[in-house]
C-alpha cells in the first residue's frame, strides 16, 4: 500500500485535484487590472490599424478621384471605367436588356 500512495495519477484530472486554487479577485480589482491592462494596448491596436489601413485605403481612392479629375480638365474625357465596377454596380450592357 506505500507504492501505491506514492505513484501518481496518469489522468490530468487527477493530477489537478489536489492542486491548490487561489481566490476569485474581487469585481473591483478585475475591472481595474482590465482597465490598466487591456485597454491601453486596444487603444494602440486601433491607431496603428487606423493608421495603416484605412489611412491609406482613403489616400490611394482621393488619389485615384483627383487623377481621374486632372485627366479630364486636361483631355476633356473620363479615364475608362474599369469592368470590375461595372459588375459591381450592374450598370454593365449585360443588364441593359
Amino acid at each position: 500500500m506505500g507504492d501505491a500512495e506514492r505513484v501518481k495519477p496518469m489522468d490530468p484530472f487527477e493530477q489537478l485535484a489536489g492542486e491548490k486554487v487561489p481566490p476569485v479577485p474581487t469585481a473591483r480589482t478585475f475591472t481595474d487590472g482590465v482597465r490598466r491592462k487591456l485597454h491601453p494596448r486596444l487603444l494602440v491596436l486601433h491607431v496603428i490599424e487606423f493608421a495603416f489601413g484605412a489611412t491609406w485605403w482613403a489616400v490611394m481612392h482621393m488619389t485615384t478621384a483627383l487623377a481621374a479629375a486632372a485627366r479630364y480638365t486636361l483631355t476633356g474625357t473620363w479615364p475608362p471605367r474599369d469592368q470590375t465596377l461595372e459588375k459591381q454596380a450592374g450598370s454593365g450592357p449585360e443588364n441593359e436588356r
